[in-house]
């Protein structure tokens, strides 16, 4: 994710998950895929609030998972939300998909 604030982004009120050992796995019903998040994407996905940032991401998964490089996290976490975006499972904020 190029900029810090471009957009409010919210989870897709349409997508359905359901646990998965240490994982999470989300379904799209509109597209019919199914998605499986390992446990920092999981977290991510669950922990997600509009207003958070990557930086403030980042801060929570050193808080929540031993050892983690901010560096290399910053790089994860924009990857992560990327794909999250890509996939539609990270929607604006604004959007009509409710």
């Amino acid at each position: 994710m190029a900029g810090e604030k471009t957009r409010t982004l919210r989870r897709n009120p349409k997508i359905e998950e359901a646990p998965l050992e240490k994982e999470l796995m989300l379904f799209d019903p509109v597209s019919s895929r199914f998605f499986v998040l390992n446990g920092t994407m999981a977290f991510i996905w669950r922990s997600w609030r509009e207003d958070w940032t990557p930086a403030e991401i980042v801060d929570r998964l050193a808080i929540e998972f031993d050892g983690v490089d901010p560096a290399a996290a910053r790089a994860d976490v924009d990857r992560a939300l990327d794909d999250l975006i890509s996939n539609g499972l990270l929607v604006d904020s604004d959007s009509k998909t409710s």
